[in-house]
């Protein structure tokens, strides 16, 4: 009786394993956003998270801009550029295509060279966000999907989805952290920021990619408006602060 038992388990195992492919890192690329736009399912312990961003943090009369998302790839190593989509979900958004935002007809994963232990490859790919009376009123809430390609699968379920929140509310720059403040530009302030945005930064380059990557631009951008600062006369005061507005280098 045993003997029987134990072979139909044997059976079943092999059926399994028939029946059903494990994927592993050899298999076909799938491609997933970096960050979680639900909480990660059980035994996952990574929470929902969403791309906040105001139009206050660029330069006055801007209405369009493109803000990254990052895209993870799993699979095979690329050999070659891969392209897959974005589609828009209207479940749970405030807004519109093409009217808070446009979505191109296709996005590429660049092929990278990477060392074999990878575990993911990562790209950036930009979402294009449109300016709207409707972010004035309050913040506009933007879902997006990605749509698999011809050689590209989607990846994990917690993660095909980005979550986009648009507002024009003044706030700090969430790059202008405790390193910024004591290295580069100094205290925040809502009118150095503008100044800085206004007659340094016009492009909006200024932020953690910059900083981390490039912090030598980010030190000559600063220094710019440390002559632009040095140059004004009167000096300009600072009200927020109660001082006149300097950097730190």
């Amino acid at each position: 009786m045993k003997k029987s038992i134990y072979l139909s388990f044997l059976l079943f195992l092999f059926w399994a394993c028939e029946e059903e492919k494990i994927f592993t890192f050899t298999d076909r690329p799938e491609v997933f956003f970096d960050k979680f736009y639900m909480n990660a399912i059980y035994p996952g312990t990574e929470g929902a998270d969403s791309t906040v961003i105001s139009f206050f943090h660029y330069p006055d009369g801007t209405q369009d801009i493109e803000i990254p998302l990052v895209v993870c790839l799993s699979g095979n190593l690329l050999t070659e550029d891969l392209t897959f989509g974005l589609k828009a979900v209207t479940e749970g958004s405030t807004g519109e295509e093409g009217k808070e935002f446009t979505l191109d007809p296709s996005y590429t994963f660049k092929s990278t060279t990477v060392g074999e232990d990878a575990v993911d490859i990562r790209d950036t790919i930009y979402l294009k966000i449109h300016r709207t009376a409707k972010m004035d009123a309050a913040p506009v809430r933007i879902i997006v999907e990605l749509v698999p390609g011809e050689k590209l699968n989607l990846g994990q379920w917690e993660r095909r989805r980005a979550i986009i929140v648009v507002s024009t509310q003044v706030s700090q720059p969430e790059w202008w952290d405790s390193e910024v403040t004591n290295y580069l530009l100094g205290k925040y302030s809502e009118k150095k920021f503008k100044l800085f945005m206004n007659e340094i930064d016009k492009n909006g380059e200024m932020g953690k990619e910059l900083i981390a990557e490039s912090p030598d631009r980010a030190i000559q951008l600063v220094l710019q408006f440390k002559e632009w600062l040095l140059e004004q006369n009167p000096r300009i005061y600072d009200d927020e602060n109660n001082e006149y507005m300097q950097v730190m280098l």
